[in-house]
């Protein structure tokens, strides 16, 4: 490959080490021109005690050990070993997942966002995001679901909040077993009442198409009779448990599964979005298949590392709004 990448990678590791036994950092210089790595590998710890003697034999036999001083700073300052792989490696997405570091590179082929994070704005006090370029000025919602209990609509709507995606329908991990957000309808009803944009979404582990297309005749069901301004979003979402059941789906069945859902929703006249992570939009789906949607991004950092379009960014799971107790999802809507 054209890109130097794994003996500057274990390096990092390296120093993490280091820095816990004795709180000295060495790496060895001018590694990213030397080491070789193929796009989409990964690396187990033993795989990483190996390159590290590897690099260590390699640097002492050049002369060539320094101290990276702003590399040092950046670990010591609290940067994450993944942040700092981020920013020395801007032609990939790292994505720790399954206790690796996953380095897969950027596809050219699919369209970019343009969002700058100079552009983005925090609230002291509330914590909230905004964004605003000139032309583009965000939209403040939420999500919600039955785990929010009852929902004071008037108070949220007073706090600013202008839309909101309700949970319609979930789907059992391990057992498989549909059911239906019991505060659904109340909170549709309750959200349009007090003037919020209302979309739903569906939290999908099926396994096969019989499965989805169970869940999105279950969703138009529910909808029967409502108007809705937002889309209907299918979250196919990663469950960390080993015996998660959507666990055996290859990256084209997932794919397969989410434009069947997507496709039937549409057949009824409803706008559709994907809700992904990063590591469900850069290892678990082929987004190459699914250009046609529009996308609702899941990411928790204060910065638009993610690369490809979306019109709707998660930004934290603990937010806070008048009207509901407890922790809620905040998001912004980006786009016009």
């Amino acid at each position: 490959m054209r890109r130097a990448f794994r003996y500057f990678l274990v390096s990092i590791l390296s120093i993490i080490l280091t820095l816990v036994a004795v709180g000295v950092i060495y790496i060895v210089a001018d590694t990213h021109n030397r080491i070789q790595v193929k796009t989409g590998k990964s690396y187990t710890s033993e795989e990483v005690e190996a390159l590290i003697e590897e690099a260590k034999e390699e640097g002492i036999d050049q002369g060539k050990i320094s101290v990276l001083a702003n590399l040092k700073g950046s670990l010591e300052d609290g940067s994450s070993v993944i942040a700092v792989l981020k920013s020395f490696y801007p032609e990939y997405i790292v994505v720790a997942a399954n206790n690796r570091y996953n380095f897969v590179e950027i596809d050219d082929s699919l369209a970019k966002n343009d969002y700058k994070v100079e552009n983005l704005s925090v609230d002291e006090t509330t914590g909230r995001y905004s964004y605003s370029d000139g032309q583009t000025v965000s939209r403040f919602g939420i999500d919600v679901s039955s785990h929010q209990g009852d929902i004071d609509w008037e108070a949220v709507a007073a706090d600013g909040v202008e839309f909101v995606f309700v949970r319609a329908i979930y789907r059992g991990y391990g057992t498989g077993k549909l059911m239906v957000d019991e505060k659904c309808v109340e909170n549709i009803e309750g959200a349009q009442a007090a003037g919020l944009d209302v979309g739903v979404y569906v939290f999908s582990q099926a396994i096969n198409e019989a499965e989805v297309v169970e869940e999105a005749a279950t969703v138009l069901n529910i909808l029967d009779g409502y108007e809705l301004q937002l889309p209907v979003v299918f979250d196919v979402e990663k469950v960390a448990a080993k015996d998660a059941r959507t666990n055996i789906l290859s990256v084209d069945e997932r794919t397969n599964l989410t434009k069947v859902f997507l496709n039937t929703i549409e057949g009824a006249g409803y706008d559709t979005m994907i809700y992904h992570n990063t590591e469900m939009g850069a290892m678990l789906l082929d987004l190459n298949q699914l250009t046609d949607y529009k996308k609702w991004f899941a990411g928790y950092n204060q910065e638009f590392y993610w690369p490809y379009e979306f019109d709707l960014w998660q930004y934290t799971e603990s937010g806070h709004v008048n009207g509901i107790e407890g922790s809620v999802d905040m998001d912004i809507w980006l786009k016009p």
